[in-house]
């Protein structure tokens, strides 16, 4: 018999995340980020109390700009939504999965040079920094 890709356990995380995912995208398509009514989407605190970017700003108008069918704008306010996302559903989904030092490292090291080269306000790094919002 053969083994099913996901077991029943692994079923459930993933159903919340499917879950959550399909709730915040009605919610990002109906009110978009910068739209009047947008008043109460999550702002980031960290930009709030430096000025500076964190690897997580710009996710919000990432992902309504990515259901709203706009690649080149989901990039160009955070470059690390889908392979962040892609990366963190596989870890909660199989949680047996080892990541290697070295690849924590690699990550460890993306992340952080992304936050760094994103606040660096000159070209060509100001394309790492979200559209400013209207």
């Amino acid at each position: 018999m053969k083994k099913p890709l996901l077991t029943r356990k692994e079923l459930i995380p993933l159903g919340v995340i499917i879950a959550f995912f399909a709730v915040a995208s009605a919610i990002l398509l109906l009110v978009p980020p910068g739209s009047p009514h947008s008043k109460w989407l999550p702002k980031c605190l960290f930009y709030k109390l430096t000025g500076l970017y964190c690897p997580g700003c710009g996710a919000t108008r990432a992902l309504s700009s990515l259901l709203h069918g706009d690649l080149k704008a989901s990039l160009h306010n955070n470059l690390l939504l889908i392979p962040g996302s892609l990366t963190a559903a596989v870890l909660i989904v199989k949680p047996g999965i080892t990541v290697r030092r070295p690849v924590a490292i690699a990550i460890v090291i993306i992340i952080a040079g992304f936050t760094i080269l994103r606040n660096i306000p000159c070209a060509p790094f100001t394309i790492l920094a979200p559209i400013p919002l209207p």
